[in-house]
């Protein structure tokens, strides 16, 4: 295992977890593939018995804070789409007392309009 391979990953998800404590999404978004490519070479250099080093110990509370704080973004856009969709739905039509037909124009009696128009 590589110390830089280890402190690449603990950079990358420090960094991505300031930008989601700050809500700034597309910058958490932007180092998705640093932290891909950090993991997998750390992935790929690390043996079984090296996970108990301190220096892993500590990434596994970066990484710990960097699964809170996925989660709370997740939720947040989560209550973002909700809040703009219920605001572009069409409105209901409530229960109030019309006249029957009131505020309806058949189609027939447009069509008639322009064909007199014409």
């Amino acid at each position: 295992m590589s110390k830089d391979s280890v402190e690449r990953l603990a950079d990358v998800l420090a960094r991505e977890n300031a930008a989601l404590k700050r809500m700034d999404f597309p910058a958490a978004v932007a180092l998705v593939p640093a932290k891909e490519a950090a993991l997998a070479e750390l992935t790929r250099q690390a043996p079984p018995a090296a996970m108990r080093s301190p220096a892993i110990q500590t990434l596994a509370g970066l990484a710990e804070e960097n699964r809170v704080l996925l989660e709370r973004a997740i939720e947040v856009q989560t209550r973002i789409v909700r809040m703009v969709a219920r605001a572009i739905a069409p409105a209901r039509e409530g229960a109030h007392y019309k006249r029957p037909n009131e505020g309806k124009v058949s189609q027939r009696t447009i069509a008639l309009a322009v064909s007199k128009s014409v």
